[in-house]
């Protein structure tokens, strides 16, 4: 065989083979990549999935007792205390409304329209409204300010303060029921952690945030704090 048809024939030869191998690497890596899909899908199947964090929050959620939250207990607390309260002062023809302003008047002193709304942080209409009722009652007094004549001041009549004491009897009832069984110090200590929650929820320290909510709906419900 000539020289030259011998080396056309080797690479012939290694060209198929070149060929050849480079099919049986190909094949053999795609069914190394098949296999290792194929395991890699068989684990996915066995093991299972990774709870969402939202699925984990109702799992802890669902572990605890219902009411253990402070903001579940005290709106509970509130409502409850409320409507006893409301339900007491009926006997005396009160509304807690009027007792939060009644206790302002006496702790104040005599003292103006303006300055009483801005202790109870309620707008001036709300205020009159409620003023207006009590005075009718005779619970309530206002007057022309020695001073200054453009100034109303406002003060308990001798009525207004019996009824007041009365109505800090039945929420001394109230509160002695519901701190039954509490230690004084335990009471005290309730009391202060409960202010550092209202601080945290930036709330005024002795004044009710609905408290002209309470004006409002009375006034939508066609109640006694319509202005005469």
């Amino acid at each position: 065989m000539k020289q030259g048809s011998l080396a056309g024939r080797l690479r012939h030869e290694a060209g198929s083979s070149g060929d050849l191998l480079e099919r049986l690497g190909t094949t053999g890596q795609g069914q190394e990549e098949g296999r290792g899909q194929g395991e890699e899908a068989l684990r996915t199947e066995q093991l299972p999935e990774e709870p969402s964090s939202k699925d984990r929050l109702l799992e802890v959620s669902a572990q605890l007792p219902f009411g253990h939250a402070v903001g579940f207990l005290v709106s509970q607390l509130g409502a409850a205390v409320t409507r006893s309260f409301k339900a007491a002062l009926e006997g005396i023809d009160l509304e807690p409304r009027h007792f939060g302003l009644m206790r302002a008047i006496y702790t104040n002193g005599r003292l103006s329209q303006q300055a009483l709304g801005e202790i109870l942080q309620i707008p001036a209409s709300s205020l009159v409204a409620l003023l207006d009722h009590l005075e009718t009652a005779g619970l309530v007094k206002r007057g022309l300010d020695s001073s200054d004549r453009r100034v109303r001041l406002v003060e308990l009549t001798g009525s207004g303060q019996t009824a007041l004491v009365q109505a800090v009897e039945i929420g001394v009832g109230i509160e002695t029921g519901m701190c039954r069984g509490l230690a004084p110090d335990e009471r005290e200590l309730l009391i202060a952690n409960l202010q550092r929650v209202a601080r945290n929820m930036g709330l005024t320290l002795g004044v009710h945030p609905g408290f002209d909510d309470q004006v409002q709906s009375g006034r939508r419900d066609g109640g006694p704090c319509r202005s005469s």
